[in-house]
């Protein structure tokens, strides 16, 4: 007698199976799972026996129905010979290496949670456990902390030989030194780069880069192919030299998959840095790839997370399971993936999580190096700049959401020292900030921790029709929310997040002279205040690359915004609210 399952499995006596029991936020661990395939194994035995058949069959339809009830429930066939492979990942981690404490880079590891050198202790315990573990990064490495702003990618490099990694791709962020810096910070790595959309033209430093579109490597006797995916913003949100040019990623990754496959390899791995949204969409338009490790979007996807469980599982042209991984960034986790295969390379099973970061430290050479460097920046940077008595929702995630306590502070900063210039509104991306301000004493340091990019203040004049284009551009992103989104003073606006890209803006309105709020007029031109990556087009703000151009100053953001809050210290103003998202309202213009 055969037992059917679904219409499609079928239980056959003396065939046994590999249960997958998949929770809505991951897979169970191993010793949960181990402990349901006994009891399964166990009610499946002997099913050739006449002897009490129809009782296993109950017993076996209820234990079925228990499982899907609960969880969902994948069967496959066994398969002996199917290779298993453990990957450690991370992405995003912004020079986070003393780890952070309260949505802040640390200068040191003392009192902080999370960093370079707990993720290195990790992974050097997991390889000498298991060497053919696995460890890649998804990019961004640079920017993001004290230590790298005075160290720059020379201190990336250093503390990034002691990791552990095996391979990498480049983040928008590694170009922000220009070509002849990032080649130099490739071809010292001790780890390989992949970039398969990466095209140099002659001219640009990095023809001369130890870059390959991909690798075939070997790992548990299995041979693995790992493609890599750089974002192609960095043409436009960096100062990539203008020889750097990219080819369209979905074709990059189809013509690796096939060149990888006509080698007799079919455990295919893509390392991206084009964000989630990308993530699923190569997964469902490109057949044959197994798992997707990204980055750029700083999602956190497992146990809470309104994304999804980990992996995310997307369902590729061909109807095999890809399995996509990220963190949220910022040295906080590790992902941990475990994934076995059939004999023709597509997962039949996996586990894992991302890891939250303990205690930073635990590697005394990164150790080490965090300290001589933060002592030299202690005495530079411990000058007092201002206090602040506010505690309130700030930091580079709550930048990226909404309203953020440091933009409401910086904008109002740059609106008043252009307001000489005719200015009325200032607008500033929120991926420009990566930090919070504290409550209590302010220094120097805390600012240049905040705002690590030094941009310079620019005033230029803009339609309202090209400041609702710029609204929208900023609200584009997955839910309304990331890097572009405007912060902005003397405009707000709402939105529904839910909405169709391109619709998703229901008001802005704009403060007049008497400072009440009125609807912004699309043919009237407004004097705003920017940081200069915006005022050139940066993150795909076209409509704010254009405009008229009134004032270039030599004024950086970070200076202006210090001598700001050393004469409005002490700090008491609760910031207002600019930023309204409003699920399921229809635009008004």
């Amino acid at each position: 007698m055969d037992l059917v399952v679904n219409e499609k499995i079928v239980i056959t006596p003396n065939r046994r199976f590999l249960v997958n029991y998949r929770f809505k936020f991951g897979t169970l661990h191993h010793k949960d799972s181990a402990k349901a395939d006994r009891s399964m194994h166990k009610t499946l035995t002997n099913l050739d026996s006449a002897h009490g058949l129809a009782a296993v069959y109950k017993r076996t339809c209820l234990l079925l129905l228990f499982v899907l009830f609960l969880s969902g429930c994948a069967l496959h066939p066994s398969v002996d010979n199917g290779p298993e492979l453990k990957i450690l990942h991370t992405n995003d981690m912004h020079s986070h290496f003393a780890g952070s404490k309260s949505d802040n880079a640390c200068l040191r590891e003392e009192g902080c949670t999370g960093g370079y050198g707990a993720i290195a202790a990790y992974v050097k315990q997991a390889k000498k456990e298991d060497p053919e573990t696995l460890f890649l990064d998804a990019g961004d490495q640079f920017q993001g902390s004290l230590l790298y702003v005075n160290g720059k990618s020379q201190f990336v490099r250093k503390i990034d030989n002691l990791m552990g990694f095996n391979y990498a791709t480049l983040g928008n962020h590694e170009f922000d030194e220009g070509c002849e810096k990032l080649l130099a910070f490739i071809n010292t790595a001790n780890y390989q780069f992949l970039a398969a959309n990466l095209k140099p033209e002659d001219g640009c430093a990095l023809r001369k880069a130890n870059i390959k579109p991909y690798v075939i490597t070997e790992y548990n006797k299995e041979r693995v192919g790992i493609i890599g995916i750089a974002n192609p913003d960095v043409v436009s949100e960096s100062i990539a030299c203008r020889h750097t040019k990219f080819i369209n990623p979905i074709q990059a990754v189809r013509s690796s998959v096939q060149e990888i496959q006509k080698a007799g390899v079919h455990v295919i791995i893509v390392l991206s840095h084009m964000g989630l949204p990308f993530d699923k969409k190569l997964a469902s338009e490109v057949a044959d790839i197994d798992i997707i490790v990204g980055g750029h979007t700083h999602d956190y996807i497992g146990p809470g997370s309104k994304i999804g469980g980990y992996p995310i599982v997307e369902k590729s042209p061909n109807g095999a399971p890809v399995l996509i991984v990220t963190t949220s960034g910022e040295a906080k986790y590790l992902g941990n993936l475990s994934v076995r295969f059939d004999n023709t390379g597509k997962p039949i099973s996996w586990s894992g999580s991302p890891m939250l970061m303990g205690k930073a430290g635990g590697d005394k050479e990164i150790t080490q190096i965090i300290d001589e460097a933060a002592e030299k920046i202690q005495k530079e940077n411990s000058v007092i700049v201002g206090e602040n008595r506010v505690r309130a929702n700030d930091g580079i995630e709550a930048c990226r959401h909404g309203d953020c306590f440091s933009t409401f502070l910086v904008t109002r900063a740059m609106l008043e020292y252009a307001k000489k210039n005719g200015a009325s509104i200032a607008l500033i991306n929120g991926g420009s900030f990566r930090g919070s301000i504290p409550v209590g004493t302010v220094t120097k340091g805390d600012l240049d921790n905040l705002q690590p990019f030094q941009d310079i203040l620019e005033i230029k004049e803009y339609t309202g029709r090209e400041l609702l284009e710029a609204v929208e551009r900023g609200v584009s992103d997955e839910g309304g929310i990331g890097p572009r989104i405007l912060q902005t003073a003397g405009l707000r606006y709402s939105y529904d997040p839910t909405a169709e890209v391109g619709k998703r803006v229901i008001s802005v309105e704009v403060q007049n002279q008497k400072g009440r709020w009125v609807p912004i007029k699309l043919n009237r031109r407004y004097t705003v205040a920017l940081n200069t990556f915006l005022a050139s087009g940066g993150d795909g703000h076209k409509a704010l690359g254009s405009g008229k151009v009134v004032k270039k100053t030599n004024v950086l953001i970070p200076e202006l915004f210090a001598k700001w809050l050393t004469k409005n210290s002490p700090v008491l103003d609760r910031p207002e609210q600019s930023i309204t998202a409003i699920t399921g309202a229809k635009a008004e213009r």
